[in-house]
């Protein structure tokens, strides 16, 4: 005789509503070299997409007989990083001045960001069958785009996504017009992928196809210009920010000025109780 348990159902929206993450942080931040794009941020209530360069030279794609060894995607980058240890994430590597994000930043709330699209990125192993698969998937996309052939759109636009969303463990990064060697996988990244439904911009950069956009310069350029389509912003509320970093006591002040001048006196009392003195707090951790 074969037994069957009684299924009661699980409510999955108390627990959602219940849930806690206990390994990881409950916050998702993004760092950034100077106060100026901080402030721009807040001023605004807003936070811009970029084109983010990506190596992908692991995956061996090609375009006719062109290698693609970089691509870029618009994007915003945040790491799922306890507070005790985002000091490395921050200040990089002792020695290597481009190998940290900055001690400018914000906190958001997790459940916010995930309500907001967020997604955490895939961490591939070079020679893994899943990337090895991965690769074939990506290239025979490519292949029907070089011969002209009929392919589903919505398909190879799914590919591409999972491509923006995707590093391998450790590689290449260019950081302020520099190649470095990063352990990606440290850094527990998440990304929101703006919609660029009806927007006249490119949503994926190769150097194999399109190598004159790929320039440091061209990108700045686009990312730029994503500015002015306001269906790529990410707009932020004072209830989905949990902390605000910044460098110095005098950071503090102009941000003090900047919250009094931009905001009602209790909105400005709430933003500032969540600031942090980064050369403060780093000491305790």
């Amino acid at each position: 005789m074969i037994f069957v348990k009684e299924d009661k159902g699980v409510n999955i929206g108390l627990q959602q509503d219940n849930f806690e993450y206990r390994q990881s942080a409950n916050t998702l931040f993004n760092f950034m070299p100077k106060l100026e794009y901080l402030l721009d941020n807040l001023r605004q209530m807003k936070m811009y997409p970029r084109y983010v360069e990506e190596n992908v030279e692991f995956l061996n794609l090609t375009y006719g007989n062109r290698k693609i060894r970089k691509v870029a995607f618009p994007m915003l980058c945040f790491c799922d990083i306890n507070l005790h240890k985002l000091s490395l994430h921050v200040e990089g590597d002792v020695g290597k001045k481009t190998d940290g994000y900055g001690k400018y930043g914000v906190g958001l709330d997790k459940k916010w960001c995930e309500l907001h699209g967020f997604q955490p990125i895939s961490y591939l192993n070079p020679i893994s069958k899943q990337t090895t698969d991965f690769s074939k998937i990506i290239n025979v996309g490519l292949k029907s785009l070089y011969d002209n052939s009929e392919m589903n759109e919505q398909y190879f636009d799914y590919i591409l996504e999972q491509l923006a969303l995707s590093k391998p463990l450790t590689g290449k990064m260019l950081k302020e017009k520099i190649e470095i060697q990063k352990n990606f996988h440290d850094e527990k990244e998440w990304r929101f992928l703006p919609n660029l439904d009806d927007v006249p911009i490119p949503s994926f950069l190769n150097d194999a196809t399109m190598p004159d956009y790929m320039t440091w310069r061209a990108k700045k350029d686009m990312s730029d210009a994503l500015r002015a389509e306001p269906q790529t912003h990410l707009n932020i509320s004072i209830e989905a920010i949990k902390y605000i970093f910044v460098d110095t006591i005098d950071d503090r002040e102009e941000l003090l000025n900047l919250l009094k001048e931009n905001f009602k006196i209790e909105e400005a009392l709430i933003l500032a109780s969540k600031i942090i003195i980064y050369n403060q707090i780093v000491g305790d951790w």
